[in-house]
């Protein structure tokens, strides 16, 4: 049977606005169906931003009979005006329905146009490179994995993972906790970190990782799993290290 385990694994604004300050993207999903999503940031505070999130949707209705005797479709087309609020980092709050107060861009940074600014150089619009579009960008401290996450084939045998992460925010990144580590199907350990206390933004940290899938056997010889390695900060977000093996294990016979 598979199973799978997780290991946890994740712009320059010109003017008087903070440098560096990281881009979140304004997080919406719409109803199954939903088309033409609008994201935009309009207005911004000290709590995070308000916006435009709306689309539509598209419906067949029967609308008289049509040649033949049959009866003839059409497409309705539904709206749904809304606005929306988001935290500094782009969570979700809530969904009102009706349209925010639409404003101007103030001005356009590369693929930006920022609709309002907020303290601390914080600012919000919409950014032609994202999906839905919508962004906020708050100064704060970040990170990044370096290290890949591609999917491997694995033998069965005690492996070391050193995953690097980056500190690419305005401010230090200060880890506050222990890394956490996940795994359903193989014994997971650190066996050396340096990803503690405050990391200089640009600077860099290690967790190693020994990853142990001996103990495994199926009637395959095969095995699936899904590795998973997080770290505590105060990062406005919190960003996973994901990656995902498949294990060449020894055979299980039965009895």
């Amino acid at each position: 049977m598979r199973r799978s385990i997780g290991f946890a694994a994740f712009a320059l604004l010109s003017g008087a606005a903070l440098s560096g300050a990281y881009e979140y993207p304004l997080q919406f999903t719409p109803n199954p169906g939903g088309r033409g999503v609008v994201v935009v940031g309009h207005e911004m505070d000290s709590t995070g931003a308000l916006g435009d999130c709306s689309y539509y949707t598209v419906a067949a209705a029967a609308s008289g009979r049509g040649g033949g005797g049959g009866l003839a479709f059409r497409a309705m087309h539904r709206r749904f005006d809304q606005t929306c609020r988001w935290d500094l980092y782009g969570n979700l709050l809530s969904v009102t329905p009706g349209l925010a107060p639409r404003r101007g861009a103030l001005y356009t940074n590369g693929t930006q146009f920022v609709f309002a600014t907020g303290i601390n150089g914080g600012y919000t619009g919409t950014d032609t490179k994202l999906p839905n579009g919508g962004f906020v960008n708050t100064p704060g401290s970040h990170y990044t994995w370096v290290t890949s996450n591609a999917y491997q084939v694995l033998p069965q045998a005690v492996t070391s993972f050193s995953l690097t992460l980056k500190s690419d925010g305005d401010f230090p990144l200060n880890v506050t906790g222990a890394p956490s580590l996940t795994s359903l199907v193989s014994k997971v350990a650190v066996t050396n970190n340096t990803c503690t206390g405050a990391i200089a933004v640009g600077s860099t940290c290690s967790i190693t990782v020994s990853y142990d899938p001996t103990g495994l056997n199926t009637p395959s010889g095969l095995a699936y799993d899904t590795l998973t390695v997080g770290i505590v900060s105060d990062a406005g977000q919190a960003s996973e290290f994901i990656q995902s093996y498949t294990l060449q294990v020894a055979v299980s016979v039965d009895d």
